[in-house]
């Protein structure tokens, strides 16, 4: 696997941020082809045992992809327990390769491997097993798509995502589904087992909680950094369910960074 990413080149930031983010500006990659994964789920089922564990007595439905290139990802939904009101969504398949790291953390084995969740009200509806996407509606399908999206990106792009990770919905920050201004999505990671675990041969999987967010929370978590933002959002008293009408809590902050 460590040959592998030494033999295409790392991540570089085009600037860092005054709150000390490296900002990576991407192009579209170039057309390489098919290519077939090289692993199918690989630690699907150890994954799967976690959130079992963490999210217990829920029945479990998968959005299976059908056609993969590169990495296969399925997206797992849990449904709503009696105490529990709220869905659980989690990718696997983002972990059967290892991003590509930056020079200045390529030492860092434990950022390596990891995959995308998030926690949806009891309003949502995924739609039902053996519905296709096209099926569901867009406004609904939003969470699904942006979970695997984020989970082919590191691949796709030859980078890395983590704790504090932000990434707009485009250079304008178009709104992420109907009915809500967020423009993007901040990634974030708790203590415990719900930010992740070891693995039976010893591979650190990282959980990242996938936050919708604001442009406002977005451009002021690249002037403050991440735990101003995590400070925000504590003192907000925050859901860790998915709220898209929730309240924007920097709505004051207009500075925009290029």
């Amino acid at each position: 696997m460590g040959s592998a990413d030494e033999s295409r080149d790392r991540p570089r930031a085009d600037k860092v941020s005054p709150g000390g983010s490296g900002i990576y500006r991407y192009e579209e990659p170039a057309d390489e082809g098919w290519r077939p994964p090289a692993e199918y789920g690989k630690y699907a089922e150890e994954i799967i045992e976690q959130f079992d564990m963490i999210f217990p007595e829920r029945e479990r439905i998968v959005f299976h992809e059908i056609v993969s290139d590169l990495v296969h990802i399925d997206v797992n939904i849990m449904k709503p327990a009696e105490q529990a009101d709220f869905y659980v969504i989690y990718t696997t398949g983002m972990s059967d390769l290892p991003m590509t790291l930056p020079e200045e953390i390529a030492d860092r084995d434990d950022l390596r491997y990891a995959e995308i969740f998030l926690l949806m009200p009891s309003s949502w509806n995924p739609g039902k097993i053996g519905q296709s996407a096209e099926e569901i509606p867009a406004s609904e399908f939003w969470p699904i798509h942006m979970v695997k999206f984020l989970a082919r990106f590191p691949h796709e792009f030859h980078t890395w995502l983590g704790w504090g990770h932000t990434m707009p919905n485009g250079p304008d920050y178009a709104p992420i589904c109907e009915g809500t201004t967020m423009g993007g999505v901040v990634l974030s990671q708790f203590d415990g087992n719900i930010g992740g675990f070891e693995t039976e041969d010893g591979t650190q999987i990282n959980f990242l909680m996938m936050i919708p967010a604001y442009q406002e929370e977005i451009e002021y978590k690249l002037k403050y950094g991440m735990q101003e933002l995590d400070k925000r959002y504590n003192e907000g008293k925050m859901s860790m369910v998915t709220d898209i009408h929730r309240e924007n809590f920097c709505k004051e902050f207009k500075e925009k960074l290029d």
